[in-house]
């Protein structure tokens, strides 16, 4: 029996980003998923994110400071969960995601 090949974390990454741009999403869930992957899917680019367990905040290009959206994390890791499905990711991909919302969690 073959033994699975062990990908890096930049295939990963790369493999999420395969599977999830011919998804079509909300602009403001595309630039957060664009975010994550280190990717610029939406205009304007959101260059900074910050999650916390009410809210979702986001500074994009050329803004000083953030805007705050709707939803807390576990909207996010939800709706992280259905496009995960729906791209058909594997669970190193979607936990190569949830990684990268851990990264950006702030501790309230």
């Amino acid at each position: 029996m073959t033994e699975p090949t062990l990908r890096e974390p930049e295939q990963i990454r790369q493999d999420c980003v395969d599977k999830l741009r011919p998804i079509e999403t909300s602009g403001m869930f595309t630039a957060i998923l664009g975010c994550l992957l280190g990717e610029d899917w939406a205009e304007p680019r959101i260059e900074q994110l910050i999650v916390t367990d009410k809210c979702l905040l986001a500074r994009t290009e050329g803004e000083v400071t953030h805007k705050l959206f709707l939803g807390a994390e576990e909207d996010l890791i939800r709706n992280v969960h259905g496009i995960a499905k729906t791209a058909g990711l594997d669970g190193d991909e979607l936990g190569y995601i949830l990684a990268a919302i851990a990264k950006i969690k702030r501790v309230e």
